[in-house]
């Protein structure tokens, strides 16, 4: 609603005879005289999670499981094949977008088979188009039948209508696990002049991608597979790893370079979408190094099933965050959830970057007003620019007002004089639960690399208790400069950093609550500090 010109000189006299603490002078006068624009409490509220996301898809009821991304440049639009994960065994539905801001749809397009049947559940595939028909290579599971998984294909003319082909199957052969043989993907190889599909399984104990080629997607034949290995140096057809199984394999050209992406199950370790690097799609495959060391991961624990898309010019990873903030027992976070999506830069020595979509970028462009609610420890603020430093015993830090809506808060951090700071989201009330993004910029924590975390803090009775429940290694710029982007919408936050890190976490407190900007050590300057909403 516009504002009446009489009652903007009122409100332009009261902005005179009152202190301009609160207000932010680069906004319209009205957005400043707002006594709802800016939330001045600090009590907990806990939101109860519900109704369609904005910008992370995730289905009105059920989540997303492992994506089955498609670019068809028919319509120009990317169709994001997935499980649907609703007690429903696992049908295949898709949403549609053109850039990754907004989606379009919510349709099934391959139900689970009968009770019974080889594919009772479906698992995950791969979407290609020869000629005029589109093909699903999919998994059919049935744990009561031996093999339990099978690849399965289904046909269709539109992308939306699609035929089951049950006399087409393929099973592991003699050599690989038979129950676990899943995961197709299906990609044209113009080394070979064929295609080339992919098969998660094992051999000889040790996670393996089975190879099969064929001229035409109905005839198959077997070829060397790639094999995982824990070796320094690795041969051609194997793969620097100790993952017990690789899971929904990936494989792509972008420039001369090839890659092939997976998702590592290790359950002593971490499970990520991880990639490697190669000048051949046979390999040999290597973990990216370059001068900022070894890279061989998009994201944190919280970016799982990783495949991409690409409209020839731009690539884009998607994968999902899981619903739960702490493993199972299992040592797991609880399968499926909201769809996460990175662009893929691909650097110089060929190393690839994950960055915020344009289109998500640029979607959040209205700023809000935001407020230094309180501080404690060493902050100066001059100017919606902050100077925090660390007290001699701990934490110095500003709160920030809650956000009741989906936003982007972006700054730039100089950390010259720090290597321990970050920001807490659910920071209210007497805050003696938070959940952090803690910068370590140093090679003194566990993962002996400067690394993201997320991490739970818990302050009981002057003691204090910190989990650590995500990390990601950190590029550290010469300047120790950061240009950070976080993308908040309701539980989930994505992370951004100088354009060549992302850490997507899952914060169910963080939902409209205050936030604080902190240095454990030293000194940070906070400049150019914007919250924006779409």
């Amino acid at each position: 609603m516009k504002t009446k010109f009489y009652l903007i000189q009122v409100l332009y006299l009261i902005a005179l005879l009152t202190s301009c603490k609160s207000g932010d002078q680069s906004l319209p006068l009205d957005k400043q005289s707002d006594p709802e624009a800016v939330d001045r409490s600090i009590s907990c509220t806990s939101v109860q999670e519900a109704g369609l996301f904005q910008t992370f898809y995730k289905p009105q009821e059920g989540f997303v499981g492992d994506p089955m991304p498609y670019y068809n440049a028919d319509d120009r639009n990317y169709y994001l094949f997935y499980l649907y994960e609703n007690a429903n065994r696992h049908p295949i539905y898709v949403t549609k977008t053109s850039d990754y801001a907004t989606f379009d749809g919510f349709t099934q397009v391959l139900p689970a088979g009968a009770i019974g049947s080889q594919d009772e559940w479906i698992g995950t595939g791969s979407f290609i188009k020869k000629d005029q028909t589109y093909f699903c290579f999919y998994t059919g599971h049935n744990g009561n039948l031996n093999p339990a998984e099978k690849v399965m294909i289904a046909t269709s003319t539109d992308l939306l209508n699609w035929t089951k082909q049950p006399a087409w199957t393929i099973e592991a052969a003699p050599g690989y696990d038979q129950n676990n043989f899943r995961d197709p993907h299906v990609y044209w190889d113009e080394t070979r002049g064929s295609y080339v599909m992919l098969v998660t399984t094992r051999k000889d104990g040790k996670g393996a991608i089975a190879r099969y080629t064929s001229a035409d997607l109905n005839n198959w034949s077997s070829i060397t597979p790639i094999v995982a290995t824990d070796a320094q140096a690795v041969g051609k057809y194997q793969i620097e790893t100790d993952a017990e199984i690789l899971e929904c394999p990936d494989l792509f050209k972008m420039g001369d370079k090839w890659y092939l992406t997976f998702s590592r199950i290790n359950r002593d370790a971490h499970r990520k979408t991880f990639y490697r690097i190669a000048d051949s799609p046979d390999g040999p495959w290597k973990i990216c190094r370059d001068a900022n060391g070894h890279h061989e991961t998009f994201d944190g624990l919280y970016l799982y099933a990783g495949k991409t898309a690409s409209d020839g010019t731009a690539r884009y990873l998607s994968g999902w965050c899981s619903t739960g903030q702490t493993i199972n027992s299992n040592n797991e976070l609880p399968w499926s959830g909201t769809l996460i999506t990175h662009r893929l830069l691909q650097g110089p020595t060929g190393r690839l970057y994950p960055g915020i979509p344009a289109a998500v970028d640029n979607k959040f462009n209205e700023e809000l007003l935001f407020e230094k609610l309180n501080a404690v420890g060493n902050v100066l603020e001059n100017n919606k620019t902050y100077r925090i430093t660390a007290q001699s015993n701990g934490r110095s830090y500003a709160q920030f007002n809650r956000n009741k809506t989906a936003v982007k808060i972006s700054m730039t951090i100089d950390a010259s004089q720090s290597d321990h700071f970050g920001f807490t989201f659910g920071a209210c009330d007497n805050p003696s639960e938070l959940y952090s993004i803690a910068f370590d910029l140093t090679s003194a924590n566990r993962w002996g690399m400067p690394s993201l975390f997320m991490n739970r803090e818990v302050s009981l009775g002057g003691t204090a208790g910190k989990t650590e429940l995500n990390f990601t290694p950190l590029i550290i710029p010469a300047d120790k400069r950061f240009d950070v982007k976080i993308v908040i919408e309701k539980s989930i936050c994505v992370v951004y950093v100088n354009n060549n890190v992302a850490f997507t976490n899952r914060i169910y407190k963080m939902e409209q609550n205050p936030w604080t900007i902190y240095a454990d050590q030293g000194t940070i300057k906070v400049n150019m500090m914007k919250v924006e909403k779409s």
